[in-house]
């Protein structure tokens, strides 16, 4: 594989052949990053409001009006549920895989759209590698192991922009054309996935694009009548269906998509340079080329390359600006920007290893240098410290430890002996490697929804499939989706003694547990002690019945507090 690399980078004429082999390289390292254990994880709150949906789609043969835990679900567009709900319908369930195998997909056709792109504007060779820091990267593996929309609109904003730069830098008119048409059709279907999220993402880079080199005659070529209807039809069908459906009484999108925007609905707390530090973090291990990346554009070194560099520091900086002064901050919405910013990093990468004209020989191997020898003491002061404080993980450590101080050296030596093309893919085969390890010694350990879910697991195998089940006052989406049916919520203390009488089961988490504790007439079946860490809403649960045996319980009280339950009668 190093052998074909150095073959591809070293000339531009190599064969088909190689190139085709090389190809398939970069796109299995993108299919593993973005696949690798993908069931390994607990399914978190909000992926269940995902799978839940489509679940329901597929339990009541309505695609059009989701409802997830048997209350509408509206304040999301719908073709995440439908793409969950499609592969359920295929595989004949909804589970871990089920639900995050489309943003697997999405996240690997990310990755291909970026090799073809940068391929037309630049190179091979930097097409290869810009493809290549983006599956490589912590946004793309953490996204695409994620059954939230996100990489669904990253992919379509990808393809969106990448189409409309691709059209205004072509004379072909009929390819003009065919690009124009990908893009409106991309920018309607990342609408469907989560609008209006792309208005921003898609606009201001394009406008900025546009009134930066001056070119306003061209959005006439850019079948801005065609297009838009192309774009109307995708987007308007379902709120239209929707708005009819709750006879216009769209407050839900109101809250939000405009309240959310300007801070009135789930607004959170963060400071004013959050996504500062969440490009470092979505772009590791790559850190230290973005701050490079940022400025490179302004270079003339890097002479006809910088019209497509300019084009992607538009794309990324100005969507950072509107973020940052948006007031709903959430680390996934910088998802969409972060392809613009790897493939400067691939850019600038190429430059250091093979063609030198922005970088020296002794810059690049100073970079090296530091990077390995960050690397290996990283690895040994974190061994140090897990010896002392985490004594019980220590063994998984030293195995994740060993080989990434092994691939660290390995780089260096190849570097040191002039083989640059086998350095940069031993790098690139060293992250899958670390990748494949890291989510193999750790991922029970990291799962901090497991104990949630088999909470909701455990509930379901002791209620009978014919008896029912209600909550008291809230239930989240993650025990919906594990215990398998819709739980309806109880908010009334009357109508809940009234169905526990009728011989319903109750369940509640430890919330609201509180609120009965002055019941007597509730029978303890099953408990679930909280666990550190959990979120509030699944921090433990009790399970009542009127006459099911009880259960061995795991725990009657939170260790260090006093009891909040009523004793059995």
């Amino acid at each position: 594989m190093f052998r074909l690399l150095r073959d591809v980078v070293k000339t531009e004429t190599n064969t088909a052949g190689t190139r085709s082999l090389v190809v398939c390289g970069v796109l299995i390292i993108a299919a593993v990053n973005a696949s690798w254990m993908l069931s390994s994880r607990t399914l978190d709150s909000h992926e269940c409001f995902v799978s839940v949906t489509a679940r329901e789609m597929l339990q009541s043969g309505n695609w059009a009006f989701p409802t997830c835990n048997g209350r509408p679900r509206l304040n999301k567009t719908p073709l995440p549920y439908w793409l969950v709900a499609g592969v359920g319908k295929i595989t004949g369930k909804i589970d871990e895989l089920t639900a995050r195998l489309p943003s697997a997909f999405f996240a690997f056709l990310s990755a291909a759209a970026i090799l073809y792109f940068v391929n037309r504007w630049l190179s091979f060779r930097i097409a290869v590698i810009s493809a290549s820091v983006w599956a490589t990267s912590l946004g793309y593996i953490r996204c695409s192991h994620s059954a939230r929309p996100d990489m669904a609109l990253a992919f379509f904003v990808v393809l969106c922009l990448s189409s409309f730069y691709s059209a205004v830098n072509t004379e072909n008119r009929s390819e003009q054309v065919i690009y124009m048409l990908v893009f409106w059709v991309s920018f309607g279907l990342g609408m469907l996935a989560k609008g209006p999220a792309p208005v921003p993402y898609v606009f201001i880079p394009v406008f900025l694009y546009i009134a930066f080199n001056r070119q306003w005659k061209i959005v006439y070529q850019l079948l801005p009548i065609a297009g838009s209807i192309i774009f109307l039809a995708i987007v308007l069908p379902w709120p239209l269906f929707i708005a009819r459906k709750v006879n216009w009484d769209l407050t839900v999108w109101k809250r939000e998509f405009f309240d959310r925007l300007f801070g009135d609905y789930a607004a959170g707390h963060f400071p004013v340079y959050y996504y500062l530090l969440i490009m470092f973090k979505y772009v590791t291990p790559w850190v230290a080329f973005l701050p490079m990346a940022l400025a490179a554009p302004f270079f003339s070194v890097w002479r006809n390359k910088r019209p497509v560099m300019m084009f992607l520091w538009l794309w990324f900086v100005p969507g950072m600006l509107f973020l940052t002064i948006d007031v709903c901050k959430r680390q996934h919405y910088i998802l969409p920007l972060m392809p613009a910013m790897t493939v400067l990093v691939g850019i600038l990468l190429e430059d250091m290893v093979f063609v030198r004209r922005a970088f020296s020989l002794r810059y690049a191997k100073s970079v090296l240098r530091n990077h390995v020898l960050v690397i290996i003491g990283g690895v040994i002061a974190g061994t140090v410290y897990i010896a002392q404080k985490r004594r019980d993980i220590l063994s998984e450590s030293i195995v994740l430890g060993v080989p990434t101080i092994a691939i660290a050296a390995a780089v260096a030596l190849l570097f040191a002996k002039r083989k640059p093309a086998a350095a940069l893919g031993m790098v690139f085969a060293g992250i899958v490697a670390w990748v494949m390890i890291s989510k193999a010694c750790f991922a029970t350990m990291l799962d901090v929804d497991r104990h949630s879910r088999d909470f909701a697991r455990k509930v379901a195998q002791i209620v009978p499939q014919s008896d029912r089940l209600v909550a008291y006052r809230h239930v989240s989406s993650r025990f919906v989706q594990y215990f398998g049916k819709v739980v309806p919520e109880i908010q009334d203390r009357s109508e809940l003694s009234r169905r526990y009488r009728q011989g319903d089961w109750v369940v509640c988490s430890s919330e609201y547990l509180e609120d009965l504790t002055q019941d007597k007439g509730l029978r303890r079946i099953y408990y679930r002690a909280p666990i550190a860490g959990e979120e509030k809403e699944d921090a433990g649960g009790v399970l009542f019945h009127r006459t099911a045996p009880v259960m061995e319980n795991t725990g009657n009280n939170v260790p260090g507090s006093k009891s909040i339950l009523p004793e059995d009668g």
